[in-house]
């Protein structure tokens, strides 16, 4: 399969008031043409800044090192006017809170146009024409007029939709879609995860999918990383994962999935917090709140070890191999 974005060694550190602090810290993964990879974790544990970090769209105080190469291009070695000719155009991102990202003093249509008249060299009228074909490809009634409305006239999940067709209206080979349907409810987010693997299937195009739901995943995904504390944990195809989880943090996560046919009394909850990213613990960063840390877990980080059909960071695997 061809890779269409190898992202090396990411390390993204932030200046704050205790000093430079690492929010993604060496970061692996790859995202073969036509595959869509799932990146999950709690909260804070550096999904959305790995994409930020790929998109160049961090805060000034945030500074991205290692490779991110999108078809062998190193995107952290380009110039801000050769990244704007790549977001949007050939990458794009789907973002968590669509009303935050739409401009509420123009109508989607003329910020659907904006965005093909920036990347490409067609008029106005035809731009207009393809902002209206896109509203209609992701499933929008009455796209004509909707094309003249503004972002608070329409529902979270109409808004949403407008943001994937701004996200697919220059054929991007790459999307990355933080969180896409956390602000919705639960019968418009299946109809937005429907209409994104249809556009998929009918482009081609990869996708990121950043979530915390492992139910999103499951029905997604193709392979899927564990990230927890700015680093890879696990890595998987999407049915080993499922199947045969390795590392503790992933157990956690699959064990608080509810269930109906359980009849336990409470679900499984793994005990603390994501650590402060100023106060990561010396070894491995898991292990204060892991239920089968050894001595050595708090003394020496672990590698990313391969596994058979796994990738896991995890010194009870190391033990195994030796």
């Amino acid at each position: 399969m061809t890779a269409i974005l190898e992202v090396q060694q990411l390390k993204t550190r932030f200046k704050t008031d205790h000093g430079k602090v690492a929010v993604v810290d060496g970061v692996d993964f790859v995202i073969h043409q036509g595959e869509t990879l799932g990146v999950v974790g709690e909260s804070g544990c550096g999904k959305s800044m790995t994409s930020l970090s790929i998109m160049r769209l961090l805060p000034p105080n945030g500074s991205p090192e290692g490779k991110v190469l999108f078809q062998g291009t190193n995107l952290l070695e380009l110039t801000e006017k050769q990244m704007q000719k790549i977001r949007g155009n050939e990458i794009a991102m789907i973002f968590q809170e669509p009303m935050t990202s739409l401009n509420p003093l123009h109508t989607v249509g003329k910020q659907i146009e904006e965005a093909i008249l920036h990347h490409q060299k067609i008029s106005k009228e035809d731009a207009k024409q393809r902002a209206i074909s896109m509203l209609k490809a992701v499933g929008m009634p009455r796209a004509e007029e909707i094309y003249g409305e503004y972002p608070h006239q329409l529902s979270g999940g109409m808004r949403q939709r407008v943001m994937i067709a701004m996200a697919m209206a220059c054929n991007p080979k790459l999307i990355i879609a933080d969180e896409p349907t956390t602000a919705l409810d639960v019968t418009i987010q299946a109809q937005i995860l429907e209409l994104m693997q249809e556009l998929k299937e009918k482009t081609g195009t990869s996708i990121m999918l950043i979530t915390h739901d492992l139910g999103v995943v499951a029905e997604m995904c193709d392979r899927v990383i564990v990230m927890y504390a700015g680093q890879v944990v696990e890595e998987a195809d999407v049915q080993s994962l499922f199947e045969d989880p390795k590392h503790p943090y992933t157990i956690g996560l699959m064990n608080s999935i509810p269930d109906l046919k359980d009849e336990r009394e409470y679900l499984e909850t793994i005990p603390g917090s994501v650590p402060l990213t100023h106060q990561m613990p010396k070894g491995c960063r898991f292990a204060p709140r892991c239920s089968k840390a050894m001595p050595v877990c708090h003394e020496q980080p672990p590698e990313l070890l391969a596994l058979d059909d796994h990738k896991c960071r995890c010194w009870l695997y190391a033990e195994v191999d030796e």
